[in-house]
């Protein structure tokens, strides 16, 4: 899976979304209330997910939520299949 987030020790947090954002590579003690959702939830694969950065110290994650409903169907489809 491809992310537009590139973390970097040496280099100053960015948040350039949607095209790129550059992280620090650990998150800090603000990170855990300072978290903002950046965008609306994308869709990689099989995953929904939103990019989440703190308002602090720009630390940034990819935040997945769930299976994509597309995804879902097929593997429910699947399941279906197999039970006859």
């Amino acid at each position: 899976m491809a992310s537009i987030v590139e973390y970097n020790e040496r280099k100053a947090a960015e948040n350039a979304y949607p095209e790129r954002i550059i992280s620090p590579p650990q998150p800090n003690d603000c990170c855990f209330s300072g978290m903002k959702q950046l965008g609306d939830v994308e869709e990689d694969g099989n995953w929904l997910y939103v990019y989440k950065r703190c308002r602090v110290c720009g630390y940034t994650v990819r935040n997945f939520l769930m299976m994509s409903p597309k995804a879902l169907r097929k593997m429910r489809g699947g399941i279906l299949r197999g039970l006859n």
